[in-house]
Parts: structure tokens; sequence; C-alpha cells
């Protein structure tokens, strides 16, 4: 059976929450066991900014676990079991808005939807709420998303297209010798100019944010029990297995051979409805 959620249920605790007319906002902790989390649909839409740990989601373009900067989409009516590996994590959650005609749940690669977003987290945790700059910013994220053509020539502190560029390469490059100096060269910036503007609008540096998309795709190719660890690290741009495994359980608190295993006993993979 189908458990069914409202605009204000999510799972985790909410120390702090705010609710304007067309929305609700949550800046949460999941801290329940992975395993409670079952099988839901949503009443209405959301979005959810992944903040930390390693989030699994069965939306389109979403890794098949995260550790890179992740903004998620949910339209109402949405099935499915998306969760924090270890049930480990923050994230903010925002609920609401009229969504008819939007389509699947995807993963956002919009970099000025993210920034929307990120604004919205920092706005909680430094405790400047308005209810109108609120609103105003998840019809932000809704526009960002909506299937109709709109125009994108006032918004405000836009990230350049350049970076757009450089956002896309990483995400899609299947080369294990990618560097941000490769990167820095497509975009036709110099490296530390793209470091600066990478961390304004995606709070990380390239290289990191390099490392999280090589360790993403490590997931998905352990994940897939096709190649042996040794190949996987080999195709994916690590020194050796060793160097591999260690960046893995640094970074989800287990090993790449425990991932396999787990994978193989679970269902990661449920149903999307719009």
């Amino acid at each position: 059976m189908v458990i069914r959620r409202t605009r204000t249920e999510f799972w985790g605790t909410d120390p702090q929450r705010l609710e304007t007319p067309g929305f609700s906002f949550h800046l949460m902790a999941a801290n329940p066991p992975e395993d409670e989390v079952q099988t839901h649909m949503h009443e209405e839409a959301h979005f959810v900014l992944v903040l930390s740990g390693a989030y699994m989601s069965s939306a389109k373009h979403a890794p098949v676990i995260s550790n890179t900067p992740l903004l998620i989409f949910n339209p109402a009516g949405t099935t499915h079991r998306d969760r924090f590996l270890g049930g480990r994590g923050r994230f903010l959650a925002i609920s609401g808005g009229d969504t008819e005609g939007f389509g699947f749940a995807t993963s956002l690669r919009d970099l000025y939807a993210l920034q929307v977003a990120k604004r919205v987290a920092l706005d909680f945790e430094r405790q400047n709420l308005s209810q109108l700059q609120l609103e105003g910013s998840a019809q932000q994220l809704l526009a960002a998303c909506s299937p109709l053509t709109t125009d994108e020539s006032g918004r405000a502190s836009q990230p350049p297209a350049w970076l757009r560029d450089a956002f896309e390469m990483i995400f899609t490059s299947d080369d294990s010798d990618l560097s941000v100096a490769n990167v820095a060269a497509f975009a036709g910036v110099h490296p530390v100019h793209l470091a600066r503007v990478f961390r304004r609008y995606l709070h990380c540096s390239p290289g990191e944010y390099l490392r999280g998309r090589r360790l993403e795709r490590v997931a998905t190719v352990i994940g897939a029990a096709t190649a042996s660890l040794a190949d996987a690290a080999c195709a994916t741009g690590f020194v050796d297995q060793a160097h591999m495994t260690r960046s893995f359980h640094q970074t989800f608190g287990l090993t790449p051979g425990d991932w396999r295993s787990w994978r193989a006993e679970q269902d990661v993979s449920p149903i999307q409805s719009g």
C-alpha cells in the first residue's frame, strides 16, 4: 500500500518550519532509520534541496546516490521512495503550488533554481525569514521547471552562460581524466575565476564537484554489477581500487563491495508517477 503524505509531512524532524498561504518551508534533519521510509505519494508538489548526506532518488537525471549539489522536484502525485543512505542527512523541503501539467520528478540542473533554493536554506539558518520573500522564491522555483517557455532576461544575478556549459560538461562527461584545467579551458576562463564563480553558485569548488561526480559514477558502475571493482576504479579515474575504496568509504560510509551487496538487496528504483 502506498502511503499518502500531505504538504507538511516528510520523514525527519523539522525544528525550523514556516508556512505561507501557498507553500510550506521545512529545514529538516533526516533521522529515522532508512528502512522506515516506505513507498509514498505526495499530494502536493515539492522541492527537496539536499544539504548534506547521501541521497538516493529515482527522479530523472538524479544520480543513483548523490554527493554533489542536488535539487529534486516532485510534481503532485509523485510516488517514490527517495531517502538518505543510512537515514542520515539534512535537507530543505518546499511544498505547495499549482503544478498542473508539469511532468515527471526530476533533478534540476538549472543553476539559477539551485541558487534560489540555497538562498532559502541560508535564510532559514540565519533566521532571516520573510513570508513575502519565501513565497516569491517558491514561485521562482516553479517557474524554473515549468513546461512552458519562460523569459529569463529579468532574472537577477543569474549564473553566466559559460558556468552552465561547464556544469553540463562535468555532469555528462565520461572522461576519467577530466580535470579542473580542462573544464576551465572549455569554458574559456581562468581556473581561479572558475573556482570563484563555482563557489558562489554551487557552494563547492570545481575539484570537489568533479570528485563528487566521479564517486556518483562509481556507485552507478558498481551497482550495475557488471564490472569488477578494479575495472570500476580504472573506468572512473581513480589511481587504483584501494584509492577508490578509501574515497567511497569516506564519503558514503560503506565500502564499494558493501554498496554492491546492498544494491543487490534493495529496490531503489520505485515507480514514479506524475
